[in-house]
C-alpha cells in the first residue's frame, strides 16, 4: 500500500509542481512561496477528501460497474494531463501581469484549479474503499513539496521539463486506471 499511496501523492502533485514552475519565473518571496505552497496542499487534500466522500456515497448505487467509473475518471484525468502537457509543450507564456511578482488571488485560483484532478482521483479512492486520511495526507504533503520544488527549479531549467514530467503523471494515472479494472 505504500508504494500506491506515494505513487498517487507524486502523480497528482505533478500539476502543483508544473504550475509552479511556470509561475517560478518571476520573483517569490519566502512568504509567498510559502503561501502558495500551503494553498496547493490544503487544496490537493481537500479535493482528494471530497472526492473520495463523494465516491463513497456513490458507491452503493454503483456497484456492480464501480471499477469502470473509477477506469474511466483516471484514464480521463491521466489523458486530459496529457493533452494539456502536449499543448504546453515549450513554456507557458507570460501574461500582461507585472513581471515581478504573482499576486496572491492568482495562487489561490491556480492552487484550485490544480487539484481538479485530486478531486476525480479521490471519486476513485472512495469507489475502492480506500484509506481516505493517508491518501488525502500524502497527497497534500505532496504538493506542498512539489509547489516548493517547482518554484526552486524554474530559475535552474528549462521550461519544457515541466510539461514532459506532466505527460509522465498523466501516464501513470492512465496505468492505474487500467488497474482498478482488475479490482
Amino acid at each position: 500500500m505504500f508504494w500506491e499511496v506515494l505513487l498517487f501523492a507524486v502523480v497528482l502533485s505533478i500539476d502543483s509542481f508544473s504550475a509552479a514552475f511556470a509561475m517560478g519565473f518571476r520573483h517569490f518571496s519566502a512568504k509567498r512561496a510559502f503561501s502558495f505552497a500551503f494553498s496547493s496542499a490544503f487544496a490537493e487534500g481537500l479535493a482528494t477528501a471530497i472526492g473520495f466522500l463523494l465516491g463513497s456515497g456513490a458507491k452503493d448505487l454503483i456497484v456492480n460497474y464501480d471499477h469502470w467509473v473509477a477506469f474511466g475518471l483516471l484514464v480521463a484525468v491521466g489523458t486530459h494531463m496529457c493533452w494539456e502537457a502536449y499543448h504546453h509543450v515549450g513554456g507557458e507564456e507570460e501574461d500582461s501581469e507585472d513581471p515581478r511578482t504573482h499576486g496572491i488571488i492568482k495562487i489561490l485560483f491556480i492552487s484550485t484549479v490544480t487539484s481538479i484532478d485530486s478531486l476525480s482521483v479521490g471519486v476513485s479512492l472512495g469507489l475502492a474503499g480506500k484509506p481516505i486520511l493517508t491518501y488525502s495526507l500524502a497527497i497534500a504533503l505532496a504538493a506542498f513539496a512539489s509547489t516548493y520544488l517547482g518554484l526552486f527549479l524554474a530559475k535552474r531549467m528549462p521550461s519544457a521539463f515541466g510539461s514532459r514530467l506532466e505527460m509522465f503523471g498523466g501516464g501513470v494515472l492512465i496505468a492505474i486506471g487500467f488497474k482498478m479494472l482488475s479490482i
